[in-house]
């Protein structure tokens, strides 16, 4: 939306040295007057599309700081997420060698109790 009230914007300013320029042609004047008054017109329009390449400057810098600090944010949440889900994954993997643990050492006795019954 930005990019195009700014085209839009400098369409206008561009149509309007234009129509300024035309419009010192056509008007009756001597050489050396028209050429100053197309001088500061080529500067008028020259310092107005200045002070817009600034501002649109000044927005792009903004919008940059506020990309880099919700960046800053997100990578932070995600770290944070990346971490709990880490620490309940070793969790869980530490209780199901437990219980591995336990299952294995009960098969055995079931399984040296079974064998030392037939002998």
């Amino acid at each position: 939306m930005s990019e195009t009230r700014t085209s839009l914007f400098l369409a206008f300013l561009a149509g309007a040295a234009v129509g300024a320029l035309v419009a010192l042609l056509y008007a009756p004047a001597s050489g050396a007057e028209l050429r100053r008054k197309i001088r500061e017109e080529a500067g008028e329009t020259l310092e107005k599309l200045k002070e817009e390449t600034e501002h649109l400057k000044e927005k792009v810098s903004t919008i940059r700081s506020v990309a880099e600090e919700k960046v800053g944010e997100l990578t932070s949440k995600a770290k944070e997420i990346y971490e709990e889900k880490r620490a309940t994954l070793s969790e869980t993997l530490e209780k199901a060698k437990e219980a591995a643990k336990e299952k294995k050492e009960e098969l055995a006795e079931k399984f040296f109790k079974k064998e030392s019954e037939e002998f």
